[in-house]
């Protein structure tokens, strides 16, 4: 008979996720010495921001179990204290550590105890918990390799697992999306510590989604360590819905002596196989779940998706969508259909939050995953904004910071425009310089994105306001004018493209100087 494994790799204990100190350097740990120390770091450190999106929900899924606050009075008083209380952590491991262990042989953390832990029919590649990583059928587009070859210590291993209920997505015939459906762009407050960003992710109850179950919450640790395979759950509490098992999962551990094939480190113990199923989805007909950290676009025809990354499309023109309090009303082209948008609820309860020691200016960390809405992955999108509070709170700040990236766009209307009605052919609709077109667009949006961080903060000072507005009104229309003047070089130097590009050149000028004109109401 083969031997019995024997592992234990309990993430409660065990060193299983990095953080970044104060002081800069990277130190690796589990979860109770983080929670205990929070105070001392700065923040989750990962190679993979996915893997610091799923890390920073579980936190945050044991701390709203511990603490659950009810007002805004008790996370002002949490703010104050500056640390995590000891005993509380303390007691919460005292009833629940055992159940994080990710090798227990009848409630394996995140898996469904009632899978054998040696390895049978039907396993699947470890590397199917590393999106980045081609495995199966699941092709990724930035990184090859044989999925057969991945070898995870426990550690890497643990780290895949939790970012299955913040990103599993579409995966082939049966195989749906988690929680929050095609993977959103998730919002993490941070702050100048990890204590602060914790605590600034804990939500009221009038944060959590309205459709939560207040009745059902089957948080990992309190559940049955059993996923059925294919299971629509009706009813989802938002504890659950921060480890919501979407996939039916089952490590098979071996003893294999080998290098990690994630982060290099020998390991006397390695995870090649594992069962990887559907788990639990909602069913297709629920309400909308709104997650807390996620922003929304509503479509008054076709209800609410997720703001999601987009090709092409940088970060910080998202930033509308993803922090400010205003509704804007999208053109569609289609008579009765509007557009609004919905910003993260942490951000309504930060905003809220009146405490002299808060920080004026407060950083967020905004992470994704671009798909084509099915099984195909392509990138993450990892970005970080320093946002005013008083932009959060205060409605004309934040129209005039909407109407800033409204402004560019019309900008890159104007400079596209012009390029087609002079290149575009006799037809008009040739695209015969389409790349040409193309990174003329993404050399202009690149080129705005430090500009347009530089002007948020500008814009929420009083003395520095009215110079922000001007000032971010000529670096766009300069921006434009040089993405357009290099894309035209590129066009033909033949004695009639030449006359082309004089015209085009005197016309992107003076309708862009109208758009600045109208814009600063001059």
């Amino acid at each position: 008979m083969p031997e019995k494994k024997t592992i234990s790799f309990n993430l409660w204990t065990e060193p299983w996720m990095e953080v970044e100190t104060l002081d800069g350097k990277i130190e690796s740990m589990g979860i109770e010495t983080c929670l205990l120390n929070a105070h001392d770091y700065r923040a989750v450190f990962a190679t993979s921001p996915l893997v610091v999106v799923g890390i920073h929900r579980l936190l945050i899924a044991i701390l709203q179990f511990i603490f659950d606050p009810q007002k805004k009075s008790e996370l002002q008083k949490m703010w104050h204290a500056e640390k995590f209380p000891d005993q509380r952590i303390h007691s919460f491991a005292k009833e629940y550590a055992e159940r994080f262990d990710i090798f227990s042989e009848k409630q394996p953390f995140l898996q469904s105890g009632d899978i054998p832990i040696e390895a049978g029919k039907g396993t699947k590649p470890v590397a199917y918990l590393a999106p980045e990583i081609p495995a199966g059928t699941a092709v990724t587009h930035y990184r090859h390799g044989e999925s057969d070859d991945q070898i995870f210590c426990p550690a890497c291993a643990a780290r895949g697992m939790v970012t299955i209920p913040a990103f599993a997505t579409s995966g082939g015939a049966g195989i749906k999306p988690s929680i929050n459906g095609v993977p959103p762009i998730y919002i993490l407050p941070g702050g100048k510590n990890l204590f602060e960003s914790l605590v600034a992710s804990l939500t009221r109850p009038e944060r959590q989604p309205e459709v939560a179950s207040k009745k059902r919450d089957d948080v990992w640790w309190t559940r049955k360590p059993i996923v059925k395979k294919a299971d629509e759950i009706k009813e989802v509490g938002y504890l659950h819905s921060l480890t919501f098992p979407a996939r039916r999962v089952r490590l098979h551990p071996e003893k294999i002596f080998s290098n990690c094939s994630q982060c290099g480190a020998a390991t006397e113990w390695g995870v090649q196989k594992m069962v990887f199923e559907m788990g639990e989805s909602r069913p297709k007909d629920a309400p909308s779940w709104f997650d807390p950290f996620a922003a929304y676009r509503i479509d008054s025809q076709k209800g609410p998706t997720p703001v999601r990354p987009v090709e092409g499309k940088a970060a910080w023109r998202e930033f509308a969508a993803l922090f400010l309090n205003v509704k804007p009303v999208e053109a569609t082209g289609r008579k009765g259909k509007q557009i609004i948008t919905k910003r993260p609820r942490i951000l309504e309860q930060i905003a809220e939050l009146e405490m002299k020691d808060l920080p004026l200016i407060y950083p967020f960390r905004c992470v994704g995953l671009r798909t084509d809405m099915k099984a195909k992955i392509f990138e993450w999108m990892d970005a970080s904004f320093d946002v005013p509070l008083a932009i959060l709170r205060d409605d004309v700040l934040a129209l005039e910071a909407r109407d800033a990236i409204d402004f560019a766009s019309e900008c890159r209307g104007v400079i596209t425009y012009t390029f087609r009605e002079y290149f575009g052919g006799k037809a008009k609709k040739s695209e015969k310089h389409l790349a040409v077109k193309n990174r003329m667009e993404k050399a202009f949006w690149i080129s705005l994105a430090e500009p347009f961080r530089k002007f948020i903060l500008k814009l929420t000072d009083p003395v520095r306001h009215d110079e922000a507005l001007k000032e971010w009104a000529g670096i766009v229309v300069n921006e434009a004018r040089n993405a357009f003047e290099v894309a035209i070089e590129s066009t033909g130097d033949d004695t009639a493209t030449l006359a082309q590009r004089v015209k085009a050149e005197k016309w992107s000028h003076i309708r862009l100087n109208i758009k600045r004109k109208e814009y600063l109401h001059e």
